[in-house]
């Protein structure tokens, strides 16, 4: 009975270290384009704001990315997102600096648990 609980505390131990390691690779590998997409809250009309004090006001709104660059696509315009000051009033370039770092810290944090958790059920399998 012994046997079995170790065996199955291992091998949970180690199935939880892969889960955590893929995870925070998952959260590492997340575009900078998709965060832009999950920090734009849903609305019937989006009133953005430039660093230039320019107004657009409109119902529809698209990110694109080309050549690296990403842009705000409104009505046949293309806006470069650093230069938008704000979306509804969110100053969304700082939200997708907090979430990124966020996500970087968390990606980094579960991949080195998940890791060290592995190595240890690998080592302790050979004692136990």
């Amino acid at each position: 009975m012994r046997r079995a609980l170790t065996s199955l505390f291992l091998y949970t131990m180690f199935l939880g270290g892969i889960i955590s390691i893929f995870y925070g690779y998952s959260l590492l590998l997340k575009k900078e384009i998709d965060i832009y997409r999950e920090v734009l809250k849903k609305s019937d009309f989006y009133r953005i704001e430039t660093v230039d004090n320019k107004y657009y006001l409109t119902k529809r709104i698209n990110f694109l990315q080309e050549k690296g660059e990403i842009y705000l696509q409104i009505q046949d315009k293309k806006i470069p997102v650093y230069t938008v000051k704000s979306v509804n009033s969110v100053d969304i370039n700082s939200e997708v600096i907090k979430k990124v770092s966020r996500n970087g810290t968390k990606g980094i944090i579960l991949a080195a648990v998940g890791g060290i958790s592995v190595i240890i059920s690998l080592i302790l399998k050979d004692f136990i």
